[in-house]
């Protein structure tokens, strides 16, 4: 069992950020949040996007304040690498489930695969698997399905920026990679792929690349975090907490403008350009961004607005620091 991070410093030191972690396949993303939790049992401790317990990748893991931001990493879009192996389909769309249906899968060109692979990009429906973890009637899918039990599941609008043909080794197995937004079932995209070329299939490995800033070369394993906690040194894994927002137009604003949003109340773009010291305000409705006080030390998110009347306004969306 691993030592906490309490042994040296860490008693008086509290965490807040982002660590960048590799989940490795066998783990479901709440082990790894488990593992992290020993490590630091004062603290809050969350995920930022679920991984299947099959797959790999970056897991975007938050200490302390962090956790208030939990919502908008979800949000992210997100880049995977998929292996696509045609001819057999399982009840649960990757290699982890039981074959339903065998087909021979015929050997197509790669311009071939590429033209039904464009068909899905842009905005697509998809209907969940039964072996989710979305819940319908407070009960999760994947409990009803080992229950034998199949549910109603309705279409869900997904949107896939990209869908690249990395490889083909035919007939059988095809290497995607795909940028896609929130929501989006990668087993269950590479089921729809496999039914589009006529043979079935089902996703026999996933990686994920990106969540948004977090990027797969830039992970750590949990055994590095481990060892840093032994010598007093996690610190220097933790990413700040507005690095998921670090490419947004942060606002810079005044201690009394920091405290309006911290008491819920907004401020006019008028008001913001005659005190503010930033530099050019462009304000898009509904747009999220980091707020910043003068010397540059983050507080929270804050939203646009725009209505006829006001014009827009910036009002609080998550504020989490007060100085």
């Amino acid at each position: 069992m691993q030592n906490k991070c309490l042994d040296v410093f860490w008693r008086v030191l509290y965490l807040d950020g982002f660590l960048n972690l590799l989940k490795p396949p066998g783990l479901t993303s709440h082990d790894v949040v488990e593992q992290v939790r020993a490590l630091f049992p004062d603290h809050k401790v969350g995920h930022g996007g679920t991984l299947d317990p099959g797959a790999a990748g970056v897991l975007p893991v938050l200490l302390g304040k962090a956790t208030k931001l939990s919502s908008y990493l979800v949000d992210f879009p997100k880049i995977y690498r998929a292996e696509l192996f045609l001819g057999l389909t399982t009840d649960t769309a990757d290699s982890s489930g039981k074959i339903i249906a065998q087909k021979n899968p015929f050997s197509f060109k790669s311009e071939e695969i590429e033209r039904v692979l464009n068909s899905f990009t842009g905005e697509i429906q998809q209907i969940p698997p039964m072996f989710a973890a979305i819940k319908q009637k407070g009960k999760k899918l994947y409990q009803y399905a080992r229950e034998g039990i199949t549910v109603e599941r309705k279409p869900r609008t997904v949107n896939i920026y990209y869908l690249k043909l990395i490889d083909y080794f035919p007939p059988e197995r095809i290497i995607l990679e795909v940028k896609c937004s929130k929501g989006t079932y990668i087993r269950t995209l590479c089921s729809q792929i496999g039914d589009a070329l006529g043979c079935g299939g089902h996703m026999s490995f996933l990686l994920r690349k990106e969540v948004g800033e977090f990027l797969i070369s830039q992970t750590h394993l949990l055994e590095d975090l481990i060892n840093l906690c032994n010598t007093g040194t996690a610190e220097q894994l933790l990413r700040p907490l507005d690095f998921p927002f670090r490419k947004a137009d942060g606002l810079l604003l005044s201690q009394e403008g920091t405290k309006y949003l911290f008491h819920g109340r907004f401020l006019f773009l008028k008001e913001l350009q005659d005190k503010s010291r930033n530099a050019v305000i462009k304000p898009v409705d509904e747009k999220i961004v980091p707020v910043y006080t003068t010397e540059r030390e983050f507080v929270g998110l804050a939203r646009w607005k725009f209505d006829s009347i006001s014009g827009f306004t910036l009002k609080p969306e998550k504020m989490i620091k007060l100085f």
